[in-house]
Order: structure tokens, then C-alpha cells, then sequence
């Protein structure tokens, strides 16, 4: 098991593919934005005239209903895209993007990025092939969450999250970010007090377990069995 940092191993970077020439061009168009832990990025209240580039940190995007629930669209790490569907499409953003720690954030202006895509095509090619990736892994969240049952979703998630942040240990594969009940259970559409209930019978049944509010997953194998059941 290796530690990837990343969602999605095969998404590209926005800039991949330019020279080194093209990207010191680029960066000079960037203006640099701090965040604290738990300060939004954006609302679907603002406008979408940005594409905005993790620096470092980590990005939460998600919807919230009218009853204060939220479902965790996606968990996003340092190098990677955001905003760029409202920045195509729409007058303002589709989500909120919230700084999950303390964040630094790069921002390319809407005038800038179409700049940038008339001098370099690829930039184009990089943004639909992240479009066509984020809305497949969107599409197999409603999915899961159409026909999937908690078990077998929280299943799925934790198997991600292993994928992501995972550690070899001599008790297990650490799941190395901390997330809290609550976090979880945004992920996979259930509520916090579900999620409890059922990561406990994960735990009891040998498939994880839980220290410190960091998970082990002991058996990947079994938890693979669930998260196709």
C-alpha cells in the first residue's frame, strides 16, 4: 500500500503537459489566498469567476439542505482544482468549498484563465478530462447512495480513504488524516449517529478499528466483500 495524496491517481493537473516557460507565465496570474480551518473558500452565494489551485491544506466541497444536513462532495488535496465548473458554466458557484485545516490557495482570475487556455489548448484538455472524472465519481455517488446500503457505502469510503491516506502499520493500514464521526458520515449521506453504530459493527467484526479518531483497516479484503454487497 502506497500513500497517493491524491483523489482519483489518474485526475491531471490543470498545468500538466506545459513547459516550464509556460507554467512561470501562468504563475505570474495567480494571486495567493489564505484560509483558517473551517473559513469557507466560497458559497453557491458567490460569484464563480475563479479557478482556484490547492496550495496546501485541505479543501472540503459540499451541499447543504435546508434542514442544516450536508452531503461531503468531495475531499480535495494539495495540486488539485476547484470552482473550475462555475467558472465554465454557471454565474455562481454549485457548492461550498470549506478549509477542513489551515489552507493556502492559489487563484487565477476568469479573464486570466481564458487567456491562459487561448495561449496553451492543453489547459483546455486538462479541465475536461478533470470534468469528466469529477462527474463520473459524482455519478457513482448517487449511485451508491440510490442503492447501496450505510454498511456498504461506509465500506466503499474508508476503502478510498485507505487508497488516499493509507499507512502500513504492524497493526493495520492507518487511515493517516483524522476525521471525525460526524465528517464521515457527510461522506456517505447517513447521519453521525448511524455512522457510530455502524463503524462500531465494522469494528467488531475484525474489519477496522479506531484509535485516537485515526482508523485502521485491518481487513481490506473483507471490506472490499462489504462494499460490493
Amino acid at each position: 500500500m502506497q500513500h497517493t495524496g491524491a483523489l482519483n491517481n489518474d485526475e491531471p493537473g490543470i498545468f500538466e503537459g506545459l513547459t516550464d516557460a509556460d507554467l512561470a507565465e501562468i504563475d505570474d496570474r495567480f494571486s495567493m489566498v489564505t484560509f483558517r480551518k473551517g473559513e469557507l473558500v466560497y458559497s453557491p452565494y458567490d460569484r464563480g469567476d475563479s479557478l482556484f489551485v490547492l496550495e496546501s491544506g485541505r479543501i472540503r466541497l459540499y451541499r447543504s439542505a435546508t434542514d442544516g444536513r450536508q452531503l461531503t462532495l468531495a475531499i480535495l488535496d494539495p495540486g488539485m482544482a476547484f470552482g473550475q465548473v462555475s467558472v465554465l458554466d454557471e454565474p455562481t458557484h454549485d457548492a461550498y468549498a470549506e478549509a477542513l485545516s489551515d489552507c493556502v490557495v492559489r487563484v487565477l482570475r476568469l479573464s486570466d484563465l481564458e487567456r491562459a487556455i487561448g495561449s496553451h489548448p492543453r489547459v483546455a484538455l486538462n479541465l475536461m478530462r478533470t470534468l469528466s472524472l469529477r462527474l463520473r465519481h459524482a455519478e457513482d455517488q448517487i449511485e451508491s447512495l440510490a442503492f447501496r446500503a450505510v454498511p456498504s457505502r461506509l465500506a466503499a469510503k474508508l476503502l478510498e480513504l485507505m487508497d488516499r491516506y493509507g499507512r502500513v502499520t504492524p497493526t493495520g493500514i492507518r487511515i493517516d488524516e483524522r476525521f471525525t464521526h460526524l465528517q464521515l458520515a457527510e461522506m456517505i449521506g447517513t447521519s453521525r449517529e448511524t455512522l457510530t453504530k455502524v463503524l462500531n459493527e465494522l469494528r467488531d467484526e475484525g474489519l477496522v478499528d479506531v484509535r485516537d479518531r485515526l482508523v485502521w483497516v485491518l481487513d481490506p479484503d473483507g471490506l472490499e466483500r462489504l462494499a460490493r454487497g
